[in-house]
């Protein structure tokens, strides 16, 4: 390799087509513009700067990025496609069913201090050279200026009402804490908001947020939103760029966990001093895809969702997540046999790291079977769920996960309640609610105490069932929770159709289709609607 070649294939730093590329910080920046690469994208790029003498195979380049996974031509295409939305057409040559070349004049910004055969002071004129173009090119290089806006929380309880503030001051400091990153003050971040034009909530519109990314000279602002229920926590985020923006979503059992996960992966991406602990990093595209599908699932546009989360596994098999929300959006579209197949594919993989992804499956396959029969002989289906429940119970024993141990008794008393089995039933039941009474928010033990008053229902004893019920309502109540105050009124509404009081029963039901709309949750409405039209009520969430 001749030297010149040996120089190029060291630089980190290019100029091409008036633009500059930073290959170490993932940018492509000119006075006007600043883009950010996905670290996928990125990598063809390098490929093909380095190999810009020839033509780079299709091939080479997938086996080269994607190592080890099976992936579509169409990611490659995809990368290739953002390249030349930023630099233009001209940068990068298609061959036909070959590949691709870099044709664009390219210049390397070449460090001087490579010459070090050169004289003494030869050498003192390289380093002062090389000092004033590093700065010259620093200069051209912003600053990423990070601001995080007061954190949405969409949990549907009244004990998270401080998580907006709380959450926002939290993740200020903590990531100006861990990292040399330049995060803006949630005090002046506030000012702003409030001195925003037409800004009346913490979550402004598009219109806003361009117009305080200008007050606070910010690069990067970070939306947040959480969700989910206590022990299972969801954080959605958006990073909104000045040119793009990016989603993702980071899952953990507490709220500080999720913040946490999410300032590691800034840090992890913006800055090099951060230290990463038990972290499980995906690819920028799989997050992108999976988060934009998650939002559609929770809109309930299942079929638009289940492309976005199968694009997702195809660049990240791995992304167990993503195979956990394609299996429930078939199976709320009553594909339940395929939600299954797609469950069991996870149950049968030879080594999973996230053990409470594993705990799901077979929980998932287990609420299935007991709540939407496929067909089977009943008996036989429920030992089948019985087996899957088992052993999601013992992964989670193993584990020490007290929530999903409490799940598991509940499906499994369900199952003994649906053979028959009352005593046995209400046993386990009894044991899913000690679990919950541990757990902060006690609205966990509104689902054990309802099955608790289905297995009194069923032996007739009506009285004991309204009292589980009325303690499971104070609980839903008191906690502000409307996805648990509608259960309760729907179990209520099925003891009294058992019971033969049609009119109460259409009493309770209708108070359950208020709060539905109140609350203006799209899974909450559908699960009333369909207690109306004599459907199955339960969805996976």
């Amino acid at each position: 390799m001749s030297f010149s070649r040996r120089l190029f294939s060291r630089t980190t730093q290019f100029r091409s087509l008036g633009f500059t590329i930073d290959l170490k910080q993932g940018v492509i920046f000119n006075r006007h513009k600043r883009e950010r690469i996905r670290a996928k994208t990125l990598q063809v790029l390098q490929v093909l700067l380095m190999n810009r003498q020839q033509v780079v195979s299709k091939q080479h380049l997938l086996e080269t990025i994607w190592q080890g996974v099976v992936v579509q031509e169409q990611v490659l295409t995809q990368s290739i496609k953002e390249l030349r939305d930023i630099l233009g057409s001209e940068a990068i040559k298609t061959f036909p069913k070959t590949g691709y070349q870099w044709i664009a004049p390219v210049k390397p910004i070449i460090s001087w201090q490579a010459k070090a055969f050169l004289a003494s002071l030869v050498c003192c004129f390289a380093t002062v050279i090389a000092l004033a173009s590093y700065w010259m090119v620093q200069s051209q290089t912003p600053h990423l200026n990070i601001a995080f806006l007061p954190v949405e929380n969409d949990i549907p309880d009244e004990i998270h009402q401080r998580v907006p503030l709380r959450g926002m001051e939290y993740l200020s400091q903590q990531l100006q804490h861990h990292s040399d990153l330049r995060v803006i003050g949630h005090d002046q971040v506030l000012y702003a908001l409030e001195h925003t034009k037409a800004s009346t909530s913490l979550q402004p519109t598009q219109e806003v947020l361009v117009s305080l990314q200008r007050k606070l000279a910010a690069n990067l602002i970070v939306l947040t939103r959480i969700t989910g229920y206590p022990q299972d926590y969801q954080l959605h985020y958006t990073l909104m760029f000045e040119h793009n923006i990016e989603k993702g979503v980071e899952f953990a059992q507490t709220i500080e966990q999720s913040f946490d996960k999410l300032i590691a992966s800034l840090a992890k991406r913006y800055a090099g001093e951060y230290q990463l602990t038990e972290q499980n990093w995906q690819s920028d595209f799989s997050n992108e895809a999976f988060a934009r599908g998650v939002e559609l699932y929770l809109k309930q546009a299942y079929q638009q969702a289940i492309p976005l989360f199968s694009s997702a596994l195809q660049v990240e098999p791995n992304l167990l997540a993503a195979r956990r929300y394609l299996a429930a959006s078939y199976a709320n579209l009553r594909q339940e046999g395929k939600a299954i197949a797609i469950l069991q594919y996870t149950t049968q993989l030879p080594y999973i790291e996230n053990t409470r992804e594993l705990i799901r499956a077979h929980l998932m396959i287990g609420y299935l079977l007991i709540n939407w029969p496929q067909g089977e002989p009943r008996s036989q289906e429920l030992q089948s769920a019985q087996h899957h429940i088992e052993q999601a119970q013992k992964l989670a024993q193993n584990q020490q996960d007290k929530l999903f141990i409490a799940y598991t008794y509940e499906e499994l008393g369900k199952i003994k309640r649906l053979q028959g089995e009352f005593e046995h039933a209400a046993q386990l039941l009894t044991l899913a609610l000690e679990y919950h009474r541990s757990f902060y928010g006690q609205y966990g033990q509104t689902a054990a105490l309802i099955e608790l008053a289905k297995v009194k229902a069923d032996q007739g004893q009506f009285s004991s069932a309204n009292q589980y019920l009325e303690q499971a309502q104070e609980i839903a109540d008191d906690n502000g929770a409307p996805a648990n105050q509608i259960w309760v009124l729907l179990a209520k509404a099925d003891i009294a159709r058992l019971k033969n009081e049609l009119i109460k029963a259409e009493q309770y039901a209708v108070q359950a289709q208020s709060i539905a709309r109140n609350s203006d949750q799209p899974h909450l409405i559908s699960r009333v609607e369909a207690w109306f039209n004599d459907r199955s009520p339960y969805s996976l969430n």
